[in-house]
């Protein structure tokens, strides 16, 4: 039953605000928002039977109590002026990494049902770049067939970043010119990058025993989705990610020499179709390069003010920025989210719950030979950099299926009393 509403988490994720904002249908169902709430009780309930009743490795339970108990005093002792549904909202956003690890490892237990998991994300993956690249160039289908801008504003509460002209967020356009981003099934060119990001590696080390080139053929599939969607964390995330697997995977090509090729071919075609872009933003020539610029200095500069306690829940982050509320920093990163609502301790310990999440996928990988493992290892590096520019890490639709994986590649390793080397996913 758990890997059934995993799966069902699975599509309600990804596929949620284009369902949603098919069911609201231009204001027919106005409550539609409502859906939402009830995945987010589902997850919180997961996670909470899971920490009751699984035995979590040490490494990890500790800072997730340390990190998500720090969290919930803040909820108890609120020190800001804001609404208690704000507060809550924004506790929702800080602790969605550890609720989705935990989802993962509490619904997976064995092999098969991390491939049915894989597998299904994969499909999305796949429909998703593809559906992208039909409604990049139909603009029209958002707002005139499905009324998104209408379900933006008025479920999700987009009253800050919309285009006055169309309503439609502008993530949606690369520049003034309304130039498309490619949105995909997830309704957002932002979570399509980043998603697409981890499926496209995940595609190559799930099949890399079975059909190897048919692996590669997705990747590059999925790599095309993550450069329509203009997402440069993606981009980046996606490009580190797959050359560390290349150079270190020991099972996709057991030559030294044929690896070594690989990693040198990939990295030139990786430095060819990205060039422009890297170039363009170096240059400072887009406004969103220009803004994230500025919202790491103003990050830095504000950061000595919260050093030990922050400034409270709802002071920095998303939500307080849909809601103006925003009274510290400059709007970007993670870590500053964390940082600037809890204080450097409690950032400190994210980091710690990251950091031996990454430590021990590398020891899944090293002591069973486990190509997930290495996997989300990889993927794991490669969207660190985003801690400091964007807050991809707490968006569910964006990272959700990154931490599920995780915790789901570690819970279905095989136990050491009948571990098998080399064992497939």
């Amino acid at each position: 039953m758990r890997f059934v509403l995993l799966l069902i988490i699975v599509l309600w994720v990804h596929l949620g605000d284009l369902g949603s904002a098919w069911l609201y249908d231009g204001g027919a169902w106005r409550d539609v928002g409502i859906l939402r709430n009830v995945r987010d009780l589902l997850v919180i309930l997961l996670a909470a039977t899971c920490l009751l009743t699984v035995r979590i490795p040490s490494r990890l339970l500790l800072p997730i109590l340390a990190y998500g108990g720090l969290a919930g005093l803040y909820l108890l002792f609120n020190r800001s002026d804001v609404l208690f549904s704000t507060l809550l909202a924004s506790l929702g956003t800080l602790i969605i990494p550890v609720l989705f690890f935990l989802v993962g490892f509490y619904c997976v237990r064995l092999r098969w049902q991390l491939r049915g998991c894989v597998y299904l994300l994969l499909a999305i993956g796949i429909a998703s770049t593809a559906f992208g690249a039909w409604e990049e160039q139909h603009t029209d289908f958002w707002i005139n067939t499905l009324d998104f801008p209408g379900y933006m504003l008025n479920v999700k509460g987009l009253l800050i970043g919309a285009n006055p002209d169309t309503g439609m967020p502008w993530n949606f356009y690369a520049n003034t010119d309304l130039d498309r981003r490619a949105a995909g099934l997830l309704a957002s060119p932002l979570a399509q990058g980043m998603f697409l990001a981890v499926m496209a590696l995940v595609s190559v080390a799930c099949l890399e025993r079975h059909a190897r080139w048919l692996g590669f053929t997705l990747c590059l599939f999925l790599f095309m989705g993550i450069w329509m969607s203009g997402t440069r964390g993606g981009m980046l995330a996606a490009s580190v990610a797959l050359v560390g697997y290349l150079a270190t995977g020991s099972t996709l090509f057991r030559g030294s020499s044929v690896r070594l090729l690989v990693v040198v071919l990939a990295c030139v075609i990786l430095t060819f179709a990205s060039y422009r872009t890297v170039l363009f933003s170096l240059q400072l020539k887009d406004g969103s390069t220009v803004g994230h610029w500025m919202a790491l200095q103003k990050n830095l500069q504000d950061l000595p003010r919260v050093i030990l306690f922050g400034a409270g829940l709802g002071q920095q982050g998303s939500i307080a920025a849909q809601l103006g509320v925003t009274t510290i920093g400059g709007g970007e990163g993670a870590i500053f989210s964390i940082a600037f609502q809890l204080g450097l301790p409690a950032a400190l310990l994210f980091l710690w719950f990251y950091g031996n999440l990454a430590r021990t996928l590398w020891h899944g990988h090293s002591q069973h030979q486990d190509a997930m493992s290495l996997a989300m290892f990889w993927l794991a590096l490669g969207i660190t950099p985003t801690l400091i520019s964007s807050e991809h890490m707490l968006a569910v639709s964006g990272t959700g299926a990154f931490w599920l994986l995780c915790g789901a590649t570690l819970r279905s390793l095989p136990r050491a009393s009948h571990s098998v080397v080399g064992t497939p996913i």
